[in-house]
């Protein structure tokens, strides 16, 4: 039994003991004045013990050495041998002999309580530590009163420890049954205990298994998916690099690139623009990307003023997360909340931007090596543009005047007819010739002819080029334009404007101020010549009527113009 549930019932005891030992007193002086006056020896006597056993408890109890179970056990042993001394050797007489066996019988028991007894042997030891000294003092009492009733008592009092003993031996054996199975019962609770905490730990390892097998899965697809993503990058890149390799043409690359971006990434737009002039281009070229309604168009118009603001901030790279409203205002109506913009550099020279936007936040915090990569082969494709559209530029343009050749002109005519041709349209051609040019190189040198022919060129390349038009130098003074998609009643205002500003023209050639006038023939196809082959020589038939004519005017032809 446990120590503490043992003192704890001792110290209960101990109010149940002082009842006992009042009741006793009172008994025991009721029958001394009641009728046994001559008694008071062994009234005296047992009031002393009764009170003894008294003080003892009370002493032992107030000090706390009952907290002992030693010195409680020694207590209850000492009680248990006075009344057995008192019981045996002082003769008290028979009215109390049941108090004295019962306060005996109390302290025996009560002894065995304070054992905390785990095995039979030693509750067999601790019976025979009671029972002998019992035993003995009742026999040197027969031994000193050789009479029947000491043999009586001795009888008696072996009967009583008999019986006691054999009470205490079976209540022993009952508890420690009882311990016992309490005992296999945590032991079998304990084994259950340990299978369960057993089941929990390998739940546990398992929930750290399959945790861990989680983030090894979570790794591994995000592995794969990074895995993924860099073939796709590659292969977009490997298509883009074999494009640049097979064409020059800018914006079929522009358009090229931003398919490729938006198909690996995947994003809410991507944008390209490309100033005029970079690669001889006489416009700037857009590329633009998106699933966005009516983004396409905003971004075309606002791409410029953002370049430009970047120039004038000396910006080349910028990402933008918080301020997009502020920065671009077209963007307010769009749920973009990540933009990229940077400035496109060739050579030292920056020539345009390229713009990303999308949906999600903190898109362009890193892993930006793929824009990287694929912003130098754009560099690469405008460097190699520039360099081939250069020599183009060497063998389709006109050496003096800078405008195309007379071959490059056959090749752009025959394109343009076979396309006329193909959708059924209209085109008309003019060609003009500078009246009397002999004179001015006679008059005032060759010199002076060449800045004339320049200035014509100069002038014709802009105002034809405005209506869509492209024009060459035909020959020495001659110049032809042509206007696809231009019937003769929409391409004759064109040619009026162009006379007129040719000959408004004054070059001045040093001290000299030399003006200049044209003779101008217009044809058109196929309302007037359905034979495209005709075309180039009806307007020569209708250019030399004018200058046979009186020059200085524009002869339009009406079908009936012969020529041999």
């Amino acid at each position: 039994m446990d120590a503490r549930v043992i003192m704890d019932m001792q110290k209960k005891r101990f109010m149940m003991h002082k009842v006992i030992y009042m009741v006793f007193c009172f008994h025991r002086i009721a029958i001394q004045f009641v009728g046994q006056k001559d008694k008071f020896r062994d009234t005296v006597v047992l009031l002393t013990v009764i009170i003894l056993c008294f003080g003892m408890d009370l002493f032992f109890n107030r000090c706390d050495f009952f907290e002992s179970l030693k010195v409680l056990r020694h207590v209850r042993y000492t009680q248990c041998m006075l009344t057995s001394i008192m019981f045996v050797f002082f003769g008290i007489d028979s009215n109390s002999e049941l108090m004295l066996l019962c306060l005996v019988m109390m302290f025996f028991l009560e002894f065995f309580l304070s054992l905390g007894i785990q095995d039979r042997e030693r509750v067999w030891l601790f019976v025979l530590y009671i029972d002998l000294p019992i035993a003995l003092m009742v026999l040197v009492r027969t031994i000193m009163h050789l009479n029947n009733a000491g043999i009586f008592l001795l009888f008696e009092v072996t009967v009583f420890l008999f019986v006691l003993s054999s009470v205490v031996l079976a209540n022993a054996n009952y508890m420690l049954d009882l311990y016992y199975r309490i005992l296999k019962q945590e032991y079998d609770m304990g084994g259950l205990e340990l299978k369960n905490q057993k089941v929990i730990d390998m739940q546990e390892r398992m929930k750290d298994t399959n945790m861990l097998l989680n983030e090894q899965k979570n790794h591994l697809q995000y592995a794969n998916r990074q895995i993924r993503e860099a073939n796709e990058e590659m292969v977009a890149q490997a298509e883009i690099l074999h494009f640049i390799s097979m064409s020059f043409e800018v914006p079929k690359i522009s358009k090229q690139i931003t398919d490729a971006i938006m198909r690996v990434k995947k994003l809410g737009f991507c944008a390209v623009y490309i100033r005029k002039n970079v690669y001889l281009n006489k416009h700037a070229d857009y590329a633009v990307r998106t699933d966005i309604t009516h983004l396409q168009e905003k971004l075309k118009d606002h791409m410029e003023p953002v370049y430009q603001n970047m120039m004038e901030q000396d910006v080349k790279e910028q990402v933008y997360y918080e301020d997009i409203r502020e920065q671009f205002p077209f963007l307010k109506d769009v749920n973009i909340h990540s933009v990229y913009a940077r400035l496109l550099e060739c050579d030292g020279e920056i020539y345009g931007l390229f713009m990303l936007g999308d949906e999600r936040e903190h898109l362009f915090d890193e892993k930006m090596s793929f824009y990287d990569a694929i912003l130098a082969q754009y560099d690469i494709a405008i460097s190699n543009a520039r360099i081939y559209n250069e020599m183009q530029q060497m063998a389709r343009k006109d050496g003096l005047t800078g405008i195309n050749n007379r071959v490059y002109f056959n090749q752009l005519f025959k394109e343009t007819v076979e396309q006329i041709k193909k959708t059924g349209g209209s085109m008309s051609v003019a060609l003009f010739d500078i009246d009397k040019f002999k004179s001015v190189n006679d008059t005032y040198g060759h010199l002076a002819g060449d800045e004339v022919i320049k200035r014509i060129a100069s002038v014709t390349e802009r105002i034809i080029e405005q209506y869509d038009g492209f024009v060459c130098r035909y020959g020495g003074e001659e110049f032809v334009a042509v206007l696809p998609d231009r019937k003769l009643e929409e391409a004759q205002p064109v040619i009026e404007e162009l006379f007129a500003d040719l000959c408004a023209q004054v070059v001045q050639y040093n001290e000299w101020e030399i003006h200049m006038s044209v003779s101008v023939g217009l044809t058109a196809y196929p309302e007037i010549c359905e034979d495209t082959d005709l075309l180039l020589k009806r307007a020569d038939w209708c250019m030399y009527y004018a200058k046979e004519h009186g020059r200085h005017q524009i002869n339009v032809d009406d079908g009936s113009i012969q020529r041999e």
